[in-house]
């Protein structure tokens, strides 16, 4: 899985088999973030609207963020958040969406095959209902169903 979403405020969002990257570029600096997916405790994604869309992690035993609707919380403190990426556009929202089905699909594995400590075992099934409904949706192509049920299934 390789997925690239390129946000507002000049950061942009990598995703590879076991691990995201947050890149921001601001004038002759560049700062680069990047976070296991099994460190990865939420994944938020926000439609842009009126305000900005984002997408926000949050981490195992990291601050909470606040979700709340205002000047605080939300698209405001996401383009600030080292965690996050703004983006306005409707394709970048539909690869948001698939970022989040990756990461919450994303096995939680040991290295042994066991789960990790702390996890919760996610029902292949339901995994696959969600994929359906993106499906459905047209969120994500029958190509990446497949891919994605194959994944789940261990196939």
């Amino acid at each position: 899985m390789s997925l690239v979403l390129h946000g507002g405020h000049g950061k942009s969002l990598f995703v590879s088999h076991d691990a995201i990257r947050i890149v921001h570029e601001h004038l002759a600096e560049r700062h680069d973030t990047g976070i296991p997916i099994r460190n990865i405790a939420a994944v938020e994604v926000k439609k842009p609207g009126a305000f900005a869309g984002f997408i926000q992690f949050s981490i195992a035993g990291g601050k909470p963020h606040d979700n709340a609707q205002g000047l605080t919380g939300g698209a405001f403190d996401a383009a600030r958040d080292g965690h996050s990426v703004t983006f306005n556009g409707l394709d970048d929202y539909d690869i948001a969406l698939k970022i989040k089905v990756y990461i919450e699909s994303w096995p939680a594995v040991d290295g042994h095959g066991g789960l990790a400590p702390g996890s919760a075992r996610i029902s292949a099934a339901d995994e696959i209902r969600k994929l359906k409904a993106l499906l459905d949706e047209g969120v994500v192509t029958p190509g990446e169903f497949q891919a994605g049920k194959a994944r789940l299934l261990g196939a």
